[in-house]
């Protein structure tokens, strides 16, 4: 009895060393990352405030080149703490910080209230624009100085006082690799000055850093593995960090050292029996804590922008959506259905230069963009104006030309088939006719939509290491994508679309300067004002032509392109960017967000961009069709699934 006693006792008393040597584990944790905090907040408040006393010095006529020095220990400072920055307040980094350098409407104003751009990107265009300043740039300068050294104090005293969890800090590090892989190695962050890559070195060394306090924690051999190949992945993209900038070759940095180390932060949380996002509060996560790779299509919750749950978008209620998606019930004359102007085969589009109205005898505005990976967005239809994805339907129901119908008249025609009744009511729990409703009928369309995801091109595929190959022109094409064309730097991977990482919360508008027709020379600018016209309180001249970026994943498939379909060829379309679009070919474009100097793209070159687009095609298992429709009790005429046009 007694050695048992013993027994327990020497358990116990194990127990507790153990629990001792974890807190003081926990606690030598905490003390180094307060210590990395501490470190490159300091520095970034220092530099700062440094530049923004050198900037008082600088007189009109003097060169900016004086200030070049202490504006480039900025932006390595500042970088050394992007990644932490980023993940707490986007939005203060997106408007005050590193935002791009356009000027936005107060998101917090009643009024249509333009806000001046600020940050480190306006600095880049007033100190490398123009080697002599003028007396208006020099105040701009200074005023600009100053305010993002007083964002900085609130970024410094935002990260010391954040209460920073393991999950947090694991999390920061995931946002640091999206953001350098999306943006940092695009060319994104110089509008005016050379891009480097080595600006990225500062926050690949703070990732380092964090994940090298984990140490001391990964006791198990295949924790320690995982770590240190994290940190081998971090090391190898700091050596490339080193490379001319238009001489890395990014799909191998992605495809080697950036994906596997986004993969690896994952696998060491779960290792180390870390909480993920989603397993605290009630919040919806836009990017999924527990995605192994930033170009798969699970690396965002898709349902993050339907306003319903993965648990609630059951497949009776995604069945449901393509019934309706391909019935021309929903139309006023039961001609037209959603798939009329989304057909599978175009990648949801359809193939028109603008689509066709309801009737037959005229065409609508602008054309059907593709539906696929739609999901991956905030704001919908390339004026913006629907917020989520199960309000366009009602949109469209409601339009003259499009189904000319009302959403009381479209419930009314549903609630005449006793099997949509029935299909409702087991997608919806609800029984009677309540279960058919507008509200149902988006919830069920969008939940079918959210199901047309592709992210599974040869390009996805190799860029997740599998054993597939891509072509020299397709690997160069997307070097130059995503850098001298800089393509990326409005169609961000991994969507290639407007899609704003890393914190995905906004879709973006461009304003190209596009033309009625292909016409260099004579061409007339379009007199669609886009998102202008959209919602009321974006009536500004700052959007004025602006339309949303769409995705050129699938691009192969969707001419002809732009909004109007005015340009019939990806040929045509790279050499409009070419030429620096609506400025670039002479026009007077307020506004206009594509840079408007000339690319210098050989022949070769936009061939490769071209057969890397291509080659980021692929609709398998997006194209199936219902076989029947449901039957309606009162009529008798038939229905062409799909619509008749």
């Amino acid at each position: 009895m007694n050695r048992y006693i013993i027994t327990i006792s020497a358990i116990a008393g194990l127990i507790i060393i153990i629990g001792a040597l974890a807190r003081d584990m926990h606690t030598e944790r905490r003390d180094k990352q307060r210590a990395i905090l501490e470190r490159i907040t300091l520095s970034a408040q220092q530099t700062t405030e440094a530049f923004a006393v050198a900037t008082q010095n600088i007189q009109p006529g003097d060169s900016a080149k004086r200030l070049h020095a202490f504006y480039e220990d900025v932006r390595r400072a500042y970088k050394a703490c992007e990644p932490l920055i980023e993940y707490l307040d986007p939005g203060t980094v997106t408007a005050h910080m590193n935002g791009a350098p356009l000027p936005k409407l107060d998101p917090k104003s009643t009024f249509i209230e333009v806000l001046e751009p600020e940050g480190l990107q306006v600095i880049d265009e007033l100190l490398f624009e123009d080697d002599v300043m003028s007396v208006e740039q020099i105040t701009l300068l200074r005023d600009r100085a100053d305010r993002l050294s007083t964002v900085m104090r609130y970024a410094a005293s935002l990260l010391r006082a954040a209460p920073w969890t393991d999950r947090m800090m694991l999390e920061s590090v995931r946002t640091g690799v999206l953001r350098i892989t999306a943006m940092g190695i695009t060319g994104f962050d110089r509008p005016a000055s050379a891009p480097k890559l080595a600006d990225n070195i500062p926050a690949l060394e703070t990732l380092r850093d964090i994940l090298a306090t984990y140490g001391p924690w990964c006791q198990v051999a295949s924790t320690q593995k995982i770590l240190a190949e994290a940190l081998s992945h971090i090391d190898a993209a700091i050596g490339e960090m080193r490379t001319p900038f238009d001489e890395c070759d990014r799909v191998e940095l992605i495809r080697t050292a950036l994906d596997p180390l986004y993969e690896d932060v994952a696998r060491l949380q779960t290792a180390l029996q870390i909480e993920f996002a989603d397993e605290v509060g009630n919040g919806l996560v836009v990017v999924n804590p527990r995605g192994t790779s930033m170009f798969a299509d699970d690396v965002f919750n898709p349902y993050a922008t339907t306003g319903m749950t993965a648990a609630s978008h059951s497949p009776e209620m995604v069945e449901l959506g393509r019934l309706l998606f391909f019935d021309p019930v929903l139309s006023s004359t039961g001609e037209r259905a959603c798939a009329s102007c989304h057909q599978p085969e175009l990648a949801f589009t359809d193939g028109r230069k603008t689509s066709l109205a309801l009737g037959k005898t005229k065409s609508i505005q602008r054309n059907a963009p593709t539906l696929i990976n739609s999901v991956y967005a905030r704001r919908f239809f390339y004026d913006l104006r629907a917020l989520r994805l199960n309000d366009v339907i009602s949109h469209v129901v409601t339009h003259v030309d499009e189904f000319g119908s009302s959403l009381l008249e479209m419930v009314g025609r549903l609630r005449d088939s006793d099997e949509y009744m029935q299909r409702f009511e087991r997608a919806f729990n609800v029984k009677g006719p309540e279960a058919i409703d507008a509200t149902h009928v988006g919830l069920a369309i969008g939940a079918y939509v959210a199901t047309l995801r592709s992210f599974n091109s040869r390009i996805d595929r190799y860029l997740r290491g599998e054993a597939v190959q891509i072509s020299t022109s397709e690997r160069r094409g997307m070097n130059l994508f995503m850098g001298k064309a800089v393509c990326a730097t409005c169609h961000f991977p991994p969507t290639f679309a407007g899609y704003v990482p890393p914190a995905f919360v906004e879709s973006e508008s461009e304003i190209l300067g596009v033309p009625m027709r292909v016409d260099t020379a004579n061409a007339r600018p379009d007199s669609d004002v886009g998102r202008a016209a959209g919602i009321r309180r974006e009536h500004s001249e700052i959007y004025r032509h602006s339309f949303k970026t769409p995705t050129v994943r699938n691009v192969e498939l969707t001419a002809p392109y732009f909004h109007n379909g005015a340009y019939q060829n990806l040929e045509q379309v790279v050499d409009f960017y070419a030429r620096g679009g609506g400025k670039g070919i002479g026009w007077d474009v307020p506004y206009q967000t594509l840079p408007f100097d000339n690319l210098d793209l050989t022949a070769d070159d936009r061939r490769d961009i071209i057969a890397f687009m291509r080659a980021l095609t692929d609709t398998t298992g997006l194209t199936k069709r219902p076989t029947r429709l449901p039957k309606m009790r009162s009529s008798t005429a038939r229905r062409t699934i799909g619509g008749d046009y």
